[in-house]
């Protein structure tokens, strides 16, 4: 009995040695504290972002549908992360359910989500550029609601069949990385260095090279466009100087240079909020960037296995980011969800009929 004891003992020591070597426990309770303040805050602000379009027509754009498909995938990662703060702060190797079935699920959930967030990124950079470098009949021909439909639910089967496909082939597999102290793909499987390479590629570099290009003719698009629109101002001005001292034709022609003038300046003003939504999302994307470049970079490189866990925080916190940039930058988000987070739901503009009934609701309680 009593060196039964001590072989257990003995096993326990050599296993928590082993994860020793990679993240003391106080580490992990860290990391764990981190994982739970990107849950609440995950979860939380992208349901304010999903529930702004919900209660404001005015948000119910093409562009909007790919940036709330962007926040469910967040706010799936928001869900996955208990699992691993389970994990994180069991003592030892142990695992404190009977089946790890939980914790499988829940690595399924956090892969998919992180997958489709980049590819939905990836969709949004692309409307952008079409909104911007193409005719606008172009534009809602593109992004007719069955089209739409069709590009939310090709980056879904995506994300789900680019996980889920190379573990039941026998490539890499999910469950509870002991190594680690998390619910992840597993390190120790046959193929993970491959499954690895299939998840870097397929969504990080594919996307990637995709989405900078987009900004790229975004960018040149748009300098090009105030280039015009200044030489254009330096000519009207100069011909209205021209025309300025001649008789009532000259009046006359002043008069249409003018409307022309208020015309362009209408059309300068709806592109300038163009410009401003296109900015708010590709610092979205530069975010992410930031947040996911290390992770992919371990995924990569095999020799930084102690890195991988601080670089996997450092990705989720892109979840709770995103609505933070939403609220304070985007010219539409910013003043629905400021409503929201007073509680002033009666002045969200173009209230949808979701919100007037819960409004009406409200006001038949009072």
């Amino acid at each position: 009995m009593e060196s039964s004891l001590n072989s257990t003992s003995n096993g326990l020591n050599s296993t928590e040695q082993g994860l020793i070597s990679l993240y003391t426990y106080l580490e992990r309770v860290v990391v764990a504290v981190v994982f739970i303040l990107i849950s609440i805050f995950d979860i939380a602000g992208n349901t304010v972002v999903i529930l702004a379009v919900v209660f404001s027509k005015k948000l119910r754009t093409s562009t909007n549908v790919f940036v709330v498909s962007l926040s469910i995938a967040d706010f799936m990662a928001g869900l996955s992360l208990p699992m691993s703060v389970v994990a994180l702060l069991s003592p030892g190797d142990t695992w404190p359910f009977s089946t790890e079935t939980p914790c499988f699920i829940a690595g399924v959930l956090l892969f998919i989500s992180s997958g489709s967030s980049l590819l939905n990124i990836a969709c949004i950079a692309l409307n952008r550029a079409i909104l911007i470098k193409r005719p606008f009949s172009t534009y809602l021909s593109l992004y007719s609601k069955s089209n739409i439909a069709l590009m939310v639910t090709t980056v879904w089967a995506v994300a789900i069949f680019g996980v889920l496909v190379p573990p039941l082939v026998g490539v890499g597999g999910f469950g509870l990385d002991r190594e680690h102290r998390t619910c992840s793909d597993l390190q120790d499987l046959p193929g993970s260095v491959t499954y690895d390479l299939i998840k870097t590629i397929t969504f990080y570099i594919l996307p990637l090279l995709i989405i900078c290009t987009c900004y790229v003719v975004i960018f040149i698009h748009v300098r090009r466009h105030f280039k015009t629109q200044k030489v254009r101002s330096q000519e009207n001005t100069t011909e209205l100087e021209v025309t300025s001292s001649s008789s009532w034709k000259a009046k006359s022609q002043t008069l249409d240079s003018t409307t022309v003038r208020a015309r362009d300046a209408h059309r300068q003003r709806i592109n300038r909020q163009q410009l401003q939504i296109t900015k708010n999302l590709f610092m979205a994307f530069c975010a992410f960037l930031l947040c996911a470049s290390p992770y992919c970079a371990t995924m990569i490189a095999t020799t930084s296995d102690r890195f991988r866990l601080f670089s996997g925080a450092l990705l989720l916190c892109n979840s709770w980011v995103n609505p933070i940039i939403y609220g304070a930058h985007h010219p539409q988000f910013k003043t629905v969800m400021r409503s929201m987070m007073k509680c002033q739901y009666s002045q969200i503009e173009e209230q949808s009929d979701t919100l007037k009934v819960l409004i009406a609701c409200g006001n038949k309680k009072k």
